[in-house]
């Protein structure tokens, strides 16, 4: 990170941040080519590690490529 003292480090302070939000934006990886989603989410802690879960359905192409770990980022 450019401005490190900017930087967002402490576990609780990432939490807080990604409570405030309503939608997450994953990027996925379609052939090459980047293919962006927003989505609702709910978030859960458990065990010091964050849980999300995301609102769709469980098929089509968001649901293809996330079974195939084609995740590349994460967006709050």
């Amino acid at each position: 990170m450019r401005r490190s003292d900017r930087e967002v480090k402490e576990f609780e302070d990432i939490v807080a941040i990604m409570e405030k939000c309503d939608v997450c934006r994953i990027a996925l990886n379609s052939n090459g080519y980047p293919y962006i989603l927003p989505l609702n989410f709910g978030i859960c802690i458990k065990k010091g590690k964050i849980e999300l879960y995301f609102h769709g359905a469980m098929e089509g192409t968001k649901y293809d490529l996330i079974s195939k770990r084609k995740v590349k980022s994460t967006a709050f």
